[in-house]
């Protein structure tokens, strides 16, 4: 092959090689752009698949719980347990969340003028106080009520839109269904297909190697398992506290906030920060008591989740510095926004962990102690 590139063209069938050559280059870049739509249909196809899988993979947390704790490894009857718990937090989160949710929300686009005039009357004070032009903010706070009011107001009176976000939420319903039928197959014929897998890693590769790769695979699933299942479970107990407390002090949009950062509690590090700014903003315009006291309400959750529950949530599944769990959710939100956040971080647990262990294993072979680097005799 390295001859034929070489090779200097001299006859007509040399010639018409090339040209043939050329020909089918061209069109083959030509046809990228169409590759990729169908690639990208191909792929929007099998969404519903993957999203089968990820469903599966966090519904298999609370199987093996069940299984082991109440059904003696029993299987069948552990995932029906876990598809009931599911359906049980959906259903309280349409009737005891989403009514409340969308009265908070009303709430708050019915008072749209109200803030608006708050927060025009604090740029006064600051315009007076300390002679600063807050005119640009004024224009700027002027233009986004507009467009906020015109822009409910087109969603609201455009029928056409109504129909077709019914189309839409009609193929997104198909496409839940066929996801939950996946993740029940899956669930349900889990052993034989991780089977299958060995079967084939082990006809694939040779045994050491085999070996290797299925290790590998088993301590990436339990850091993946471990931290994603201690985080959702984590971000439930501090949604609940958040609204608990709330609902005490009888602050307002109580139902909107705490889904607001216990969702938002899945990001490590920087979730509770993105949840708390908004709803704190949200008080402030209502009442500065309100937003004090939120405030303090996040602060003691966070101070509790941070240094009782998470620790026992998540006992520690990644194994990295604060610094490494910064490092991933930057870079994995950066790529792959919020999903990425959330599995960014088990991620890089699992490299640097591969790491740690092939830097011992290089250590270990030229005689030094994988702990401090050193030969056995220079140790002090």
């Amino acid at each position: 092959m390295g001859n034929w590139f070489k090779h200097t063209p001299h006859t007509m069938l040399d010639w018409i090689a090339l040209v043939a050559v050329g020909a089918f280059v061209w069109l083959a870049v030509s046809a990228l752009p169409q590759l990729a739509l169908g690639v990208g249909a191909f792929l929007g196809l099998l969404a519903p698949f993957a999203l089968g899988l990820v469903l599966a993979y966090v519904l298999d947390i609370p199987t093996r719980f069940f299984a082991k704790k109440l059904f003696r490894g029993r299987r069948l009857p552990a995932i029906l347990l876990s598809y009931v718990v599911l359906f049980g937090v959906l259903t309280a989160l349409v009737w005891l969340v989403v009514p409340q949710l969308m009265q908070s929300i009303s709430r708050f686009l019915g008072k749209l003028d109200v803030y608006s005039a708050t927060v025009t009357e604090m740029l006064g004070r600051l315009q007076v106080q300390f002679g600063w032009d807050t005119a640009n903010l004024n224009n700027l706070l002027n233009n986004f009520g507009g467009d906020l009011q015109n822009t409910l107001g087109k969603m609201l009176g455009s029928a056409g839109q109504l129909v077709g976000a019914a189309a839409g939420a009609a193929a997104r319903a198909m496409d839940v269904f066929i996801s939950m039928a996946v993740s029940v197959y899956l669930l349900a014929d889990k052993e034989g297909l991780l089977r299958g897998l060995r079967l084939t890693l082990r006809a694939a590769l040779p045994p050491k190697a085999a070996a290797n790769v299925s290790a590998v695979c088993t301590m990436a699933n339990k850091t993946f398992s471990g931290y994603i299942g201690g985080q959702l479970v984590d971000a439930l107990l501090v949604g609940a506290e958040t609204f608990l407390l709330m609902s005490i002090l009888r602050l307002d949009y109580a139902p909107l906030i705490s889904v607001l950062v216990g969702v938002t509690n899945i990001i490590p590090v920087l979730g509770p920060f993105i949840g708390a700014v908004p709803g704190a903003v949200l008080l402030l315009l209502e009442s500065p008591l309100q937003a004090l006291e939120f405030v303090l309400i996040v602060t003691v959750v966070q101070q509790v989740d941070g240094n009782f529950i998470a620790p026992r949530i998540l006992g520690g599944a990644t194994g990295l510095s604060g610094l490494g769990v910064l490092f991933a959710i930057l870079v994995g939100g950066d790529l792959f926004g919020i999903p990425g956040m959330l599995i960014a971080v088990p991620t890089l647990a699992v490299i640097v962990t591969l790491a740690r262990q092939a830097v011992g294993a290089g250590l270990t072979a030229r005689g030094l102690d994988p702990e401090t680097g050193e030969a056995p005799d220079t140790q002090g």
